[in-house]
C-alpha cells in the first residue's frame, strides 16, 4: 500500500519539517509492510512566501537575500537526508494523511483545497490538522472535508468548530506530530550547540517585550541569553545583552533546546520541545493566533506558563507521557 503525507513539507520553518519529519517515522513503524511518502506538492501561495527578494528601494536587503539563500539550503539539506518525497500525483496513493501544521488555514493557503482532500478519491484520514483560527467553514469546504474517514485536530478549538458543521465522520484532538517520537528519537537527529549554561530565546510570533523580557531572564540566571533567529535584522545589532544563531538547521535547532536551562519562546514548536526535552519554559503572551498554545498548556494543566512577563517555574510537565501515547490511537489503520 502506498501512504502519502500531505502538508506544508517545503515551507522554510522549523515546526513544518520537523512536525512532517515526525510524522513520517510515526507511519513508518505503524506500517513497516508499506510505502510512506511525502507528497511533493508545493502549495503556490506557500512557496511564494518562502521566495526571498531583493528590494532595491533598500540596499540592506541585499545582505538579507544572501542570508536567506543559506537558510534555505539547510532546510533542502534536511529535507534531502530526511524525507521520502514521492509525488505530487495523487493517484497514485491509496491513502493520504493530511496534516498536520495550519493546512487548514485558508489566509496562509489562499483557500487552496487540495489540502481539504479535492482531487483524491482514495482514503483520507486528518491527523492533527489545524487552521489558524482562519479556516473558511463554507459548504463546499464541509463536503470535502464529509469525504474524510477520520479527521483529528490539533486544537481543542477547531474540533468544536468541526462538531458544528455536523460532519457525518468521527473527530477528535490529538497532540501534534512531534509529540509523537519520543526524547531519545529527537536526540538521534540532534546537533548540540557549543554554548552551555543558556537560556534560549525563540520568537515566531510578536510581541514587543520579547527581547527585554529575555535580557532580564539572562541577567535573573546569571546565564547567556541565545535567540535563535531565521534571519537576523541590522536592529538586532544593537542588542548587547544577546546571542543571535540566524539561519540554523532543523538539526541544530533541536540541539538548542536538549541544552538549554530555560526557554522563552512565543512559538507553538519552540513550547513543544520544550516540554519534551523536559525543560522549564514561559510563553509570552501572543496577540492572535494563540490557540494551538493555549490549548497545548490546557491539556497538560500548565496553563500558569503563558502571560504577560515571565515566570521562571521549573517543574516538570507530569501528565506529558499520557497525553503523547494517547494520539497514537488516532493513526487509524488504513487498511
Amino acid at each position: 500500500m502506498k501512504i502519502g503525507i500531505m502538508t506544508f513539507h517545503n515551507a522554510d520553518n522549523y515546526g513544518a519539517v520537523l512536525q512532517c519529519y515526525a510524522l513520517q517515522e510515526t507511519l513508518n513503524k505503524q506500517y513497516p509492510n508499506d510505502e510512506v511518502y511525502v507528497i511533493d506538492y508545493k502549495c503556490p501561495a506557500i512557496e511564494k512566501s518562502y521566495v526571498p527578494h531583493i528590494n532595491f528601494k533598500r540596499p540592506w536587503s541585499i545582505l538579507t537575500y544572501f542570508k536567506t539563500l543559506r537558510k534555505r539550503k539547510k532546510f533542502e539539506q534536511f529535507r534531502k537526508k530526511f524525507f521520502k518525497l514521492g509525488t505530487s500525483d495523487l493517484i497514485k496513493y491509496d491513502v493520504i494523511y493530511y496534516g498536520s501544521d495550519q493546512i487548514w488555514n485558508s489566509r496562509l493557503t489562499n483557500r487552496d483545497l487540495t489540502y481539504f482532500g479535492k482531487g483524491f478519491n482514495g482514503k483520507k484520514i486528518a491527523y492533527a490538522a489545524s487552521d489558524g483560527g482562519e479556516m473558511d467553514y463554507d459548504p463546499e469546504i464541509c463536503e470535502l472535508l464529509n469525504s474524510f474517514s477520520k479527521i483529528t485536530c490539533r486544537e481543542k478549538s477547531m474540533t468544536e468548530k468541526l462538531r458544528k458543521c455536523n460532519l457525518k465522520i468521527p473527530i477528535e484532538t490529538v497532540c501534534d506530530p512531534v509529540f509523537l517520537l519520543s526524547k531519545n528519537e529527537w536526540l538521534k537527529i540532534a546537533e548540540l550547540p557549543k554554548e552551555k549554561n543558556y537560556v534560549l530565546a525563540y520568537k515566531i510570533r510578536k510581541n514587543v517585550n520579547f527581547d527585554s523580557e529575555a535580557e532580564r531572564l539572562g541577567l535573573n540566571w546569571k546565564k547567556q541569553v541565545v535567540q535563535i533567529t531565521y534571519v537576523k535584522s541590522l536592529r538586532k545589532i544593537f542588542y548587547k545583552g544577546q546571542k543571535y544563531v540566524e539561519g540554523i538547521s532543523p538539526e541544530q535547532f533541536i540541539g538548542y533546546f536538549v541544552k538549554t536551562d530555560f526557554t522563552l519562546t512565543t512559538s507553538f514548536h519552540g513550547t513543544a520541545f520544550s516540554i519534551i526535552f523536559d525543560k522549564p519554559f514561559y510563553v509570552l503572551k501572543i496577540e492572535n493566533a494563540s490557540e494551538r498554545i493555549t490549548d497545548l498548556l490546557s491539556e497538560l494543566n500548565i496553563s500558569d506558563r503563558y502571560g504577560e512577563h515571565s515566570q521562571e517555574n521549573k517543574q516538570s510537565v507530569q501528565n506529558f507521557e499520557s497525553y503523547r501515547q494517547k494520539s497514537y490511537s488516532s493513526i487509524v489503520d488504513p487498511n
